[in-house]
């Protein structure tokens, strides 16, 4: 599936300073199925950076669900996995939000937006993720550009929520068991879980030229806001 997404760079009236022009947006795929139990979950393999073939013959039922949802006839498709048991206030991921594989290959390593390398695309579920569901800012936004050493999501997040505050844009969050697909253009953030239980996340992408490791991976951490609140 292609998408027509589109970003650019534009220069502000009277300044001096290079701001990007980026459209976020997603397409809704197909359903996966709804009835995995935690049993399930907490069981299915998690892959790092592996082909489709790996993951259908070494994943369980929920991966090769997911894979039967998207086509998997890009080449260079590759399919990562993670399996969460979460808590009230816990996150799956860094938060904030941010692009998934732009190029790292500035000279600070942080994410190329002015010549990248390559622009890629993105298909992902979640299982149980009412638990803890992804959230998209969609819409056009204007990004200032970062200075030399300095963090670009970290300085982006913010500017992604004020314009969001300000009517620019909107929040939708990802529903579970729904296939969407997205882009290396497309804001989104992992959030706090609401209540406790097993999550599954999974991703394929294609375009990023990645190189395939074929890893199952046997541990997986999460991110505490507050690390003193108890058990």
């Amino acid at each position: 599936m292609e998408h027509a997404h589109h970003y650019g760079r534009v220069r502000s009236r009277g300044l001096s300073v290079d701001k990007f022009y980026i459209k976020s947006d997603i397409e809704f795929g197909e359903v996966m199925e709804t009835d995995y139990t935690d049993d399930i979950v907490k069981n299915e393999p998690m892959f790092f950076s592996c082909s489709s073939m790996f993951a259908d013959e070494e994943g369980g039922p929920i991966t090769r669900d997911f894979l039967s949802k998207i086509d998997c006839a890009h080449d260079d498709l590759i399919i990562d996995t993670r399996v969460h048991m979460l808590m009230p206030g816990w996150f799956p991921c860094i938060p904030g939000y941010h692009h998934d594989d732009v190029p790292r290959s500035d000279p600070n390593g942080q994410p190329n937006y002015d010549d990248p390398e390559y622009r890629c695309h993105h298909a992902m579920a979640l299982v149980n993720g009412d638990i803890c569901p992804t959230e998209f800012a969609l819409g056009t936004f204007i990004m200032p550009r970062v200075e030399p050493g300095e963090i670009v999501y970290k300085i982006w997040h913010p500017e992604v929520e004020e314009q969001l505050d300000n009517g620019i844009g909107y929040r939708e969050k990802a529903l579970s068991n729904q296939i969407i697909y997205f882009d290396d253009r497309t804001f989104h953030q992992g959030t706090r879980a609401v209540k406790a239980g097993w999550r599954w996340f999974g991703r394929a992408t294609w375009g990023s030229g990645r190189e395939i490791k074929n890893e199952i991976r046997r541990q997986v951490q999460v991110y505490l806001e507050y690390p003193m609140e108890g058990w």
